[in-house]
């Protein structure tokens, strides 16, 4: 198994988004991994992912920064070193609060590019902005 620096992942990431480690994406990138796949990405303050679902747990691993997240029914403030935890079908949402950027890893089983997403629902949505 390769080992690599966040530093070379950095250099190709787009946006503030890079994948590490997946099945084969789009582009036929791999790291050898096809059962899930690892996103680091880092959100600037005020940013936001609006509520929604996909066919996938996702696991949130927080580095830095502080925001607001949803899994399921459950509304909460994170911070460094939180893990947030979204279910298969289960609707989760993060907004960066503070003035400080979030970065986090994504842990996706089985990895995104299997398994896009979709919006949550009117009342999920709902719920979210009320918060």
């Amino acid at each position: 198994m390769p080992i690599k620096k966040l530093t070379d992942f950095k250099e190709m990431m787009k946006g503030g988004n890079i994948l590490l480690s997946a099945a084969p994406e789009g582009d036929g990138t791999t790291d050898g991994i096809p059962e899930m796949s690892v996103h680091y990405v880092e959100m600037e303050p005020g940013g936001e992912v609006t509520p929604h679902v996909h066919n996938r747990t996702e696991v949130y691993v927080f580095l830095t920064g502080k925001a607001i997240v949803m899994t399921g029914d459950e509304i909460i403030e994170i911070t460094t070193g939180d893990v947030a935890l979204a279910p298969i079908g289960t609707p989760h949402a993060i907004k960066v609060i503070g003035s400080d950027p979030l970065r986090f890893y994504a842990f996706n089983s089985p990895p995104a590019s299997t398994c896009p997403m979709e919006p949550a629902s009117e009342e999920v949505l709902w719920k979210w902005k009320q918060h």
